[in-house]
């Protein structure tokens, strides 16, 4: 346990004047932003909400939510993390998350793409969490008791067998992947990125990108400098992000179907003769329209390969005509605030999928390296994995029992055994995602967690009580002095009035 750890990346600053600030403005006829001269100071706008807030058990909270800190915890085992994920928080393993208004590509059996088939992921969560609604309201009770009127199936399966896009990253070309899981990531600061072409994705600064350089997260692959309110100062590097390609054909003719803006956007020259009847790219967007999505009615048009740039490879599949990713100049970053988030878990080959024509990483991305580290004895294996110390323990259940010495060597052998059979199966061929299934459950997990102040609060309630998992009380106990330096006015009356009393949060 003395590895565990748990560091600030970001907090609200003034954190109780903004408490003040909302609280204050419930009662207020002026805007309270004229009278910032006059609020009270930080340690006395704290005692204010002690005082009007929290005292008495009003049960008028709201104005606690809107500080937020995010926590690095490094070192926790796994089901640490998974017990503080079924809380009011927002949290992930490094807060990789898309805006709701993310549009996911989905393709045909033939590997195409409309708008029919796109979907956002704040769409696709209600769909997978919710069902779909159905045509027709229930008119009597259900099967199972649903009550009469409007109901909402469940689509998970159809979801699931939906094609999703994704990117197989030895060929650069486009394949099929399916979702797996839709998962909501809670509220966390998002930043628009916006391309060379005018594409745009809404992100966290950790959501991992797949850039010319390979997998990066977006903060790290620009080199972004933020201030302490989120805003953006500085790009201190160039990125170009992976985006969908265009229709690639054997011997470099382009399909029947393509349109006018893959023809123009991949390169034609103005003047060069695109058909048999010597219309020209000029002269067929003009009879057209670049806005137009309308297709050319010629069959093939004989393409010189130097007039497609060359990120536009030719690839001959021998097969048809495939879709091949070409990479784009990140131009600009905004600051948009915090938003909702999700993310998808993506199953098959590659864990990846299409954002926004972006190629993004899917949820809960996960590395082996270390555990091969344990199994080569490069690394300790109890800085992989973790064992309870040896001693005398209790479950809420009263069960008493003791860990002993041997029980603990054998445990930690048993752990060097499941890292070294992980590298044997990675080393045949297999993803880690799969062979991750055999190593021991509580493999030492780092978590970036955002949480806003009654949330931070309900954490702590539910998970440094006394009878709370051992591990849990240790994390909120490396938590606590951050509340301390963070809320001190607030953390004082709650150390007096809640701490570990096992009561719910406010």
């Amino acid at each position: 346990m003395d590895q565990f750890r748990v560091e600030v990346i970001a907090k609200t600053p003034n954190p109780q004047q903004v408490i003040y600030a909302a609280m204050h403005q419930d009662y207020s006829e002026n805007l309270v932003y004229d009278e910032r001269e006059k609020w009270p100071n930080e340690s006395k706008a704290g005692e204010l909400i002690v005082k009007h807030l929290l005292s008495g058990g009003r049960g008028h909270y709201g104005p606690i939510e809107h500080p937020q800190i995010i926590l690095n915890c490094g070192y926790f085992p796994h089901s640490v993390m998974q017990q503080v994920r079924t809380h009011r928080v927002g949290i992930s393993f490094d807060v990789q998350c898309l805006a709701a208004n993310t549009e996911v590509t989905f393709v045909n059996c033939k590997g195409e793409s409309s708008k029919k088939l796109k979907k956002t992921i704040g769409e696709l969560y209600d769909l997978w969490h919710n069902g779909e609604k159905a045509i027709r309201s229930r008119k009597i009770r259900g099967r199972n008791g649903e009550p009469p009127g409007e109901y909402r199936r469940n689509c998970q399966q159809r979801l699931r067998n939906m094609r999703l896009r994704v990117l197989n990253e030895d060929t650069g070309l486009f394949e099929v992947g399916h979702i797996k899981q839709v998962i909501c990531q809670g509220m966390q600061p998002v930043y628009r990125i916006i391309l060379e072409n005018g594409k745009t994705l809404d992100c966290t600064v950790n959501h991992r990108l797949f850039t010319s350089e390979g997998w990066q997260p977006m903060g790290e692959a620009l080199g972004l400098v933020t201030g302490a309110d989120g805003h953006v100062i500085n790009m201190t590097k160039d990125a170009a992000v992976m985006c969908n390609g265009m229709p690639v054909a054997r011997h470099g003719l382009y399909p029947e179907k393509a349109t006018i803006e893959e023809k123009v956007t991949a390169g034609f020259s103005t003047n060069y003769q695109l058909d048999s009847s010597g219309n020209t790219a000029q002269s067929a967007v003009m009879k057209y329209s670049v806005q137009s999505s309308k297709p050319y009615t010629t069959t093939l048009f004989p393409i010189p390969y130097s007039l497609f740039p060359s990120t536009f490879d030719v690839h001959d599949s021998g097969k048809g005509y495939k879709l091949k990713a070409h990479p784009v100049k990140i131009v600009k970053v905004e600051y948009l605030g915090e938003q909702m988030t999700y993310d998808l878990e993506v199953s098959g080959n590659w864990h990846n999928f299409v954002a926004n024509g972006l190629v993004v990483h899917n949820s809960n991305r996960y590395t082996g390296a270390r555990i091969i580290q344990a199994a080569e004895g490069l690394k300790p294996i109890e800085e992989v994995f973790y064992l309870r110390p040896v001693g005398e323990y209790s479950n809420r259940q009263g069960k008493h029992y003791t860990y002993t010495e041997e029980q603990r060597q054998s445990d930690l052998e048993w752990c060097l055994q499941g890292a070294k059979r992980y590298q044997q199966m990675v080393e045949s061929g297999i993803s880690e995602e799969h062979a991750r299934g055999i190593i021991p459950f509580d493999v030492r997990q780092h978590f970036v967690v955002s949480l806003n102040g009654r949330s931070l609060m309900h954490l702590l309630d539910l998970r440094y009580k006394l009878d709370a998992q051992l591990e849990c009380q240790k994390l909120c106990k490396h938590i606590f002095p951050h509340f301390q330096s963070w809320m001190p006015k607030i953390a004082e009356w709650y150390e007096k009035n809640r701490l570990k009393k096992a009561k719910l949060s406010p």
